[in-house]
């Protein structure tokens, strides 16, 4: 498609080579319109269209700057669009009549049509995606419709489906497009809590499923992200009882994703970190018994590991949020011994801690120095703290007291350091200036 030359190059859509009205930009650094990067990811796309990286909805971020660009541009030109010439161009995007589609899915999904019930098409989940990632008008007549609700119901029935090869293929295809809609459908936390009061089902089928996708194709790995970031949402909203009855394959399913971490895209390994986390929340009456599966099946230790990775460089995408995820994690687990043990005894768990101490965000800083706070306890041994001393961790705390962080965080800190002064004031690692000055 030959475009005029007064269009800038920067505010043209790589997708759909029209001026951008909505950019959203990937972690790569590319910026897209938010109705074609949907339409791509929703018809079963997991990699940025230009760079091949792996990219999913939850890796978008709007470009706030651009778009006022744009506009600026727009305004100010006597056509709001450049005119297309008559060369060749690839085919535009398929336009569906809405309407159409959400009733042929409702009625597929009731089983409209007579006889033993079948499952809707791949091909109209799909669609159906399509049009609730570009339209906020379907969407919430799909919401309406009760969609989600059976959407969720087919997840639970494709966690029941056989092992032999062919059902599992079949498998991975319908899940896939059901978790494309489910996540096109972008409902909020108070939108699904009465969903999944109870939950088990869907929680134990997704798992399930996540078990049989671990090393498995393309489409397995994109089904496997997509049902991650399911039971991220399903976490988030659940209530008390639906945590507490967790099953261990729930921990160890998660673990893995982020275990997995090089073959799925880092916005489904921050996802499987803040599973773990929704599930050791303090409000579960079962958040110890939750906290001591995660630490069995490794999350203290691969969240450690994925914090490493995501800071390995400067310029690491999502570094920020991984950050956070991670630390919240870690702040949980760390509420048990079974959490400070695992973190204690990691060779970089207490430095990667202090070194994220005011560098990332508030929110970060708060959970890291939880983390700090319950590792350096009363229980704490004379190893740790000397590991704390010499890795700076003790200093970063003093640094903390100087900074305007939160008053509970300071004191969280201050408290700390009294407790082991004395421990600490002899050591060549720390400021005995410091530890005077402020205590």
């Amino acid at each position: 498609m030959e475009m005029d030359y007064d269009t800038p190059q920067h505010f043209m859509c790589p997708i759909s080579l029209q001026p951008m009205q909505d950019p959203v930009t990937s972690p790569t650094g590319i910026s897209y319109d938010r109705r074609a990067i949907h339409r791509w990811l929703a018809a079963g796309h997991s990699s940025c269209p230009v760079t091949g990286h792996p990219l999913s909805l939850s890796d978008l971020t709007p470009n706030l700057t651009l778009r006022r660009l744009i506009h600026s541009w727009h305004h100010s030109t006597t056509t709001p669009f450049p005119v297309e010439r008559s060369t060749p161009s690839p085919p535009p995007l398929r336009e569906v009549d809405d309407d159409d589609v959400v009733e042929r899915l409702v009625m597929e999904m009731e089983g409209g049509g007579g006889g033993s019930w079948c499952p809707p098409s791949c091909d109209l989940l799909r669609e159906a995606a399509a049009v609730a990632a570009g339209s906020g008008v379907a969407r919430r007549r799909m919401v309406g419709a009760g969609v989600l609700r059976r959407v969720l119901r087919l997840v639970v029935w494709c966690g029941g489906r056989g092992s032999s090869s062919g059902e599992a293929a079949a498998m991975v295809e319908m899940l896939d497009a059901c978790l494309a809609l489910f996540h096109a459908l972008d409902v909020s936390a108070d939108e699904l809590r009465p969903l999944v009061a109870d939950g088990h089902d869907l929680v134990d089928a997704v798992t399930r499923v996540m078990a049989t996708l671990e090393a498995g194709d393309a489409n397995a790995t994109r089904a496997r992200e997509s049902a991650v970031r399911l039971l991220e949402a399903v976490t988030e909203a659940a209530d008390a009882p639906v945590l507490e009855r967790l099953s261990p394959e729930f921990f160890a399913a998660a673990t893995a994703v982020v275990r997995d971490r090089g073959a799925v895209s880092p916005g489904a390994a921050r996802a499987a970190v803040r599973a773990l986390a929704n599930a050791c929340r303090a409000r579960a009456s079962g958040a110890c018994r939750n906290r001591a599966l995660a630490v069995d099946a490794g999350a203290a230790r691969e969240a450690i590991e994925l914090e490493l990775d995501a800071w390995s460089s400067p310029q690491a995408p999502g570094g920020r949020r991984a950050t956070e995820a991670v630390m919240a994690l870690l702040a949980e687990l760390c509420a048990c011994a079974e959490g400070r043990a695992a973190v204690a005894s990691h060779p970089a768990g207490i430095a990667v801690v202090a070194r994220r101490v005011l560098r990332v965000s508030a929110a970060a800083d708060a959970c890291a120095v939880r983390v700090l706070a319950a590792v350096a306890g009363r229980a704490a041994s004379p190893e740790v703290l000397r590991e704390m001393a010499r890795v700076g961790a003790v200093g970063k705390l003093c640094c903390v007291l100087q900074a305007e962080c939160d008053a509970g965080v300071k004191e969280a800190a201050r408290a700390v350091l009294r407790m082991h002064s004395g421990v600490w004031s002899g050591s060549p690692c720390v400021s005995a200036y410091l530890l005077s000055r402020y205590l």
